[in-house]
């Protein structure tokens, strides 16, 4: 009897362990659609702010870093010597490349892919290296149609529940900067207005806040299934500085190594996940 109740806590032990180390990568491509002059959809209904308690930001400190790395390899955004000073100085470095200066304000369109070293552990999540992409026939069937990609990565995780899984927090696209001053508009219809009021200094990161084209969370949580949550802003700013928004939300199961397709009038967005050794 002890035997058998030794044997039943030893298969569960191991049932639990397997289930934590079902690791899994997923592949995302971000694209935009074309204008659709007659859209019937409406957008106009102002959203919450996304949030997430449990958020993981893994392509803010990429970007941050290699920004950091052309500041100090004297790229032009960051140099704020006078002439006189070029004169008497040979040193490229600008010498503001501290840790005070928000670098991601320095962007006026993200990189569509992070560039990342290649890894291959189950130690913690981490981001997909540009060679370990796989959707080299996704890229040319958006190419051939004319669409740009504005977000082409992936990462590696471990599958946990709804409750455990983090939300990767993804932005793409161009830098927003919005005008001070400025009035909300409703002129568009399938837009909501998002008033942003803080200067563009990118020098100044006190006064500055930055916004993407597309923000988000892109949340997948295991429960026999896979699923997956996705919530994005897509916003674009108007001629008369005003910005926009619409949001994408979309809640999916999902089967591992099927591609799948996510649609809204702004953007598209084409899934992979893969098993990772297992």
């Amino acid at each position: 009897m002890l035997l058998k109740k030794s044997l039943i806590v030893l298969c569960c032990l191991f049932s639990s362990t397997a289930f934590a180390e079902r690791w899994f990568e997923v592949e995302v491509l971000v694209f935009k659609q074309r204008p659709a002059p007659y859209l019937q959809e409406d957008f106009t209904l102002k959203h919450d702010t996304i949030e997430d308690k449990n958020s993981l930001d893994l392509m803010t400190p990429i970007y941050t870093e290699q920004a950091m790395q052309a500041c100090i390899d004297g790229d032009a955004r960051f140099k704020k010597h006078s002439f006189t000073d070029s004169l008497v100085n040979s040193n490229p470095q600008s010498g503001v490349c501290d840790d005070s200066t928000d670098y991601m304000q320095s962007y006026d369109e993200l990189p569509v892919t992070p560039q990342v070293a290649a890894q291959d552990h189950m130690q913690q999540t981490y981001l997909l290296a540009p060679e370990q992409l796989q959707f080299k026939t996704q890229l040319r069937q958006l190419d051939r149609k004319g669409l740009t990609p504005i977000l082409h990565t992936g990462w590696r995780f471990e599958g946990a529940s709804k409750s455990r899984a983090p939300s990767m927090h993804l932005i793409a696209g161009k830098h927003i900067k919005s005008d001070n001053n400025v009035i909300p508009s409703y002129s568009n219809p399938d837009f909501v207005s998002l008033l942003n009021t803080q200067p563009e200094l990118f020098d100044d990161p006190d006064k500055a806040n930055v916004e993407w084209e597309l923000d988000g969370l892109f949340k997948i949580h295991l429960r026999h299934y896979l699923y997956i949550t996705a919530n994005f802003d897509i916003s674009q700013k108007l001629e008369n500085g005003n910005i926009e928004s619409a949001r994408f939300s979309q809640f999916r199961r999902v089967i591992s190594g099927e591609v799948h397709y996510f649609d809204h009038p702004r953007m598209g967005m084409i899934v992979q996940i893969r098993k990772f050794k297992h």
